[in-house]
């Protein structure tokens, strides 16, 4: 029959689908850990005790891992046919795609907050931490290299700060602001890096909303596909049981 046959493609589809469903919880799992490896060197940045970096990577691990359960329950109940396996899945994607578009709202609503916060904890790390406390200097450092800047608005702030008042330091910016570092590098005011790390941040991260923004929707055709053929071979067992 035409309704066998849309059963089977919908319960092998429902496999295929979230046999890359597994994937995708592992490699959240994954990044979660990566991050929580890096967030030490990140923290003094978001201006807080507690290390708001570290508290989203266990986030994102246990997103991780509930995606990973999510799958097992489509798997498990599409290939022995448990109608409650796949009710349970048919409720946790409709949750799963009501916070996904809650998470991306409001990513969306405090992204400029968090630059501010940024902003904020940067510009006064450059005018009165660095060289002095070393967790802001860590921090300032390992921006400048990584986002290719300099200060929080750029290389001329840092004649402002309290490192620029020390005797031994004469150059325009410390080290970590130049484009080749080498020694005294940043003596040179052409090899250093001219733009504020505020903007080059803000730059990155709008790039990145670009990235995440077309994996959420990838995410979510999966999803919604996948509500269709649990809905379809939900049919088909339903109809068994009542002829049986």
């Amino acid at each position: 029959m035409v309704f066998d046959c849309g059963a089977k493609v919908s319960k092998y589809a429902l496999l295929i689908i979230n046999a890359f469903v597994w994937v995708v919880g592992v490699v959240l799992i994954i990044v979660g850990m990566l991050v929580i490896v890096q967030s030490d060197k990140y923290a003094y940045l978001f201006n807080n005790e507690e290390n708001t970096l570290a508290t989203a990577a266990g986030i994102v691990i246990g997103t991780g891992c509930f995606i990973f359960l999510v799958g097992f329950c489509a798997c498990f109940g599409a290939l022995k046919e448990v109608i409650c396996l796949l009710n349970a899945y048919f409720a946790l994607i409709v949750i799963i795609i009501i916070l996904e578009i809650t998470a991306a709202i409001l990513a969306f609503v405090y992204r400029d907050g968090l630059t501010d916060i940024i902003g904020e904890t940067m510009n006064e790390a450059v005018k009165n931490k660095y060289g002095k406390d070393k967790a802001a200097t860590n921090a300032i450092d390992l921006v400048q290299k990584e986002f290719g800047c300099c200060g929080s608005t750029g290389y001329a702030e840092w004649a402002k700060s309290e490192w620029a008042r020390e005797p031994t330091n004469t150059a325009p910016a410390p080290n970590s602001c130049c484009k080749n570092p080498k020694v005294d590098c940043n003596y040179d005011i052409n090899n250093l890096n001219k733009k504020g790390c505020v903007d080059n941040f803000k730059d990155w991260l709008n790039s990145n909303y670009l990235v995440v923004g077309g994996v959420c929707l990838g995410l979510l055709i999966f999803e919604i596909m996948a509500l269709v053929f649990t809905c379809v071979l939900l049919s088909a067992l339903k109809e068994e049981n009542e002829v049986v």
